[in-house]
């Protein structure tokens, strides 16, 4: 049986993708949440293949704390690819990535995806907006759900569904040829302000994307089907 180590599965798609994959896979996890800083932790050996999710996540926070962007998103990231070198590395990289001069999380991600393409087995996973029926603490549907939502703004978003998203990493896996960069989304874009019912301030805001749109034709030629739209 295939020794797979998931970095970040405590989070928010590394809990639900451990849950899919523990009864056909001997799963190690790290977390930072268990203690373990993937800065200095014990990396186990005897690994068949890396899916990593840990990182810093945030677009308004990083702009104010700039710094640990850097330090989980790139410096954590090499050492991981350092020790796995000759080992596949599934990773997350974002749709931000595509403006990285935004913000500092985008220019993590760009980062990153430059540091991957120096290592030969690597496949980027540029997510767009992930949501599930429990969202994400803080996060839009979150703050929707529980009415707490400040204001909209007139962006488009290309928001995938979580079971869609764990059915393209398991795609993914299961295509061992991949690499570089693929786009992980729905394929359909939808304008945030259209999602809300009531009269919510509408706002611009900067240093985010205005749109995204995932291309998802290389995922369609893998079997991919979105089972969701938001």
């Amino acid at each position: 049986m295939k020794n797979i180590l998931i970095t970040g599965h405590k989070g928010f798609i590394g809990s639900q993708l451990k849950k899919r994959l523990d009864t056909n896979f001997n799963i190690t996890g790290i977390d930072i949440k268990e203690g373990n800083n993937l800065l200095n932790c014990s990396l186990p050996d005897n690994i068949d293949l890396v899916i990593h999710l840990a990182g810093k996540s945030g677009v308004r926070e990083s702009i104010n704390n700039p710094e640990p962007y850097w330090k989980n998103n790139i410096q954590a990231s090499k050492r991981l690819f350092d020790k796995y070198k000759n080992t596949r590395i599934i990773y997350a990289s974002s749709s931000s990535q595509y403006e990285p001069h935004l913000n500092p999380y985008a220019a993590s991600k760009h980062c990153l995806e430059y540091l991957a393409s120096c290592y030969l087995n690597t496949i980027g996973m540029r997510l767009h907006t992930v949501y599930s029926d429990t969202p994400r603490e803080g996060m839009f549907f979150d703050k929707l759900k529980k009415g707490t939502l400040e204001y909209v703004t007139n962006h488009t978003r290309d928001f995938i569904h979580m079971e869609d998203c764990l059915d393209c990493i398991e795609l993914i896996i299961q295509n061992d040829i991949l690499k570089g960069t693929i786009d992980v989304g729905s394929g359909q874009a939808v304008i945030v302000k259209n999602l809300v019912n009531k009269d919510i301030p509408i706002k611009e805001v900067e240093n985010e994307r205005k749109n995204t749109l995932a291309d998802i034709s290389l995922l369609k030629k893998l079997g991919y089907k979105p089972k969701h739209k938001v």
